[in-house]
């Protein structure tokens, strides 16, 4: 490809999750997406041969996007709690700074649309993050719990921390991060 197609991509997939953040998965349509990107239809479909391969797309590369920053700066011989808590705040940062992103992932994660190939690449890339669950318990840093249950959790209060953020409710310090990280961490380590 050349730099003028990889352009009018990156501005296809660009428009779609700005369109799918304002106007939601289902009320998104190619035609929309094409005014947005300013790519015509026939060159969309170039590259997607419909609204689910180019949704499916999008959503692998976001899921490995925010995978990949989850484990930015990990070093496996840092203290379990360290890394434990550089995960947490990684994911934090990276959702705080993409509310697009995050709307496309929260819309796709549950969606019918996303085809079984896609969920068992994301689960691919789920698999270093169980890992690194499964060591905390083995290990005894973590509660002896299902691994998926702790990383649902920890998930989860990543999640309504960044939510508080996005709804206006709490403007979230470093201050407020932190807590939030150690109440996660104090709820979940072994005693």
């Amino acid at each position: 490809m050349n730099i003028q197609s990889d352009d009018k991509k990156q501005r296809i997939l660009d428009a779609t999750m700005e369109l799918i953040a304002e106007n939601g998965l289902h009320a998104t349509p190619m035609s929309q997406i094409s005014k947005r990107s300013k790519v015509s239809a026939g060159t969309i479909y170039h590259y997607f041969s419909n609204k689910d391969e180019l949704i499916n797309y999008l959503y692998l590369e976001l899921k490995k996007e925010m995978f990949d920053a989850a484990f930015l700066g990990y070093d496996l011989p840092t203290p379990y709690q360290k890394r434990f808590l550089l995960i947490w705040r990684n994911t934090f940062n990276f959702l705080i700074s993409r509310p697009k992103h995050l709307s496309l992932i929260e819309q796709c994660t549950t969606s019918p649309l996303i085809s079984e190939e896609v969920q068992e690449k994301t689960n691919r890339y789920l698999a270093t993050a169980l890992g690194f669950i499964t060591e905390g318990i083995e290990s005894g840093h973590l509660k002896k719990m299902d691994n998926q249950l702790i990383l649902s959790l920890m998930y989860g209060s990543i999640l309504s921390t960044v939510k508080l953020q996005f709804a206006g409710d709490l403007e979230i310090t470093d201050e407020h991060r932190e807590a939030a990280a150690l109440f996660c961490w104090d709820g979940l380590k072994a005693n």
